[in-house]
């Protein structure tokens, strides 16, 4: 009898250290696709893919995303955003940074989306992205929708030093209706180079290599008064998918 239990105990020792191995060999691998740039995720789908059964992979993964029913998720730098009737609005100079964008697993390649941004009154607002701040200076790119620019236009400028600079690409805007109605503003950023949409329509590609990663954030000036349904930022999608 004793010879069985002693059997036994080695036996249930042998299984215990081979999931110990076992476990050690898989948390080695998933520290070893990070540092190459890979997740769990990005294994997952490869997987599925050689198996046919890739459709939990085909929409892009949602890194950070909200409907201003609260303002939990934003810091302000200056001025006052608010949260009114679950919509994110500022009247005047402002500017504030979503907290959950400054620490997406990626950093550096992504899609931000302003939803239904309506400007009512003012020379416009901007989107921050690969945008960092240090003691209180910002460094990074901004978006701007802009009337009060050249005769109205959206523009890409960059930040040093809690600076703004000359756009460095631009995409004029005459008579257009600027206050009207609510508009789409998206910005996919991919390696050196900026594709911004207005409602779905691409309207300016741009290169620059300055800053390599940063989160998100978002700027009003000069009397602006707007209010936006909410904001997401997701994964890009493939190249050449839309």
């Amino acid at each position: 009898m004793l010879n069985i239990f002693s059997k036994r105990a080695v036996k249930g020792q042998g299984l215990t250290e081979y999931a110990l191995i076992l476990a050690l060999l898989v948390a080695t691998a998933i520290a070893a696709m990070q540092i190459t740039g890979y997740d769990v995720r990005d294994v997952y789908c490869l997987a599925a893919q050689g198996l046919g059964m890739d459709q939990a992979c085909t929409e892009e993964r949602v890194y950070c995303e909200d409907d201003f029913s609260s303002l939990d998720a934003w810091q302000s730098n200056w001025g006052n955003f608010t949260n009114t009737n679950n919509q994110l609005c500022t009247s005047g100079w402002a500017k504030n940074y979503n907290t959950c964008s400054q620490s997406m697993p990626n950093m550096s390649d992504y899609s931000v989306k302003i939803s239904a941004a309506h400007l009512m009154r003012g020379n416009g607002y901007g989107v921050f992205f690969r945008g960092t701040e240090l003691a209180g200076r910002t460094n990074g790119y901004i978006v701007q929708y802009d009337p009060g620019w050249g005769g109205g236009a959206i523009i890409l400028r960059k930040w040093i030093n809690g600076r703004e600079l000359y756009p460095f690409a631009t995409h004029r805007m005459p008579g257009f209706d600027w206050y009207s109605e609510p508009h789409d503003l998206r910005v996919d950023v991919r390696g050196n180079t900026f594709t911004v949409y207005l409602d779905g329509e691409q309207i300016i590609t741009a290169q620059d290599d300055t800053y390599p990663e940063g989160g998100i954030g978002l700027r009003s000036w000069d009397g602006t008064n707007v209010c936006m349904d909410g904001v997401e930022i997701t994964e890009l999608p493939k190249e050449g998918a839309e």
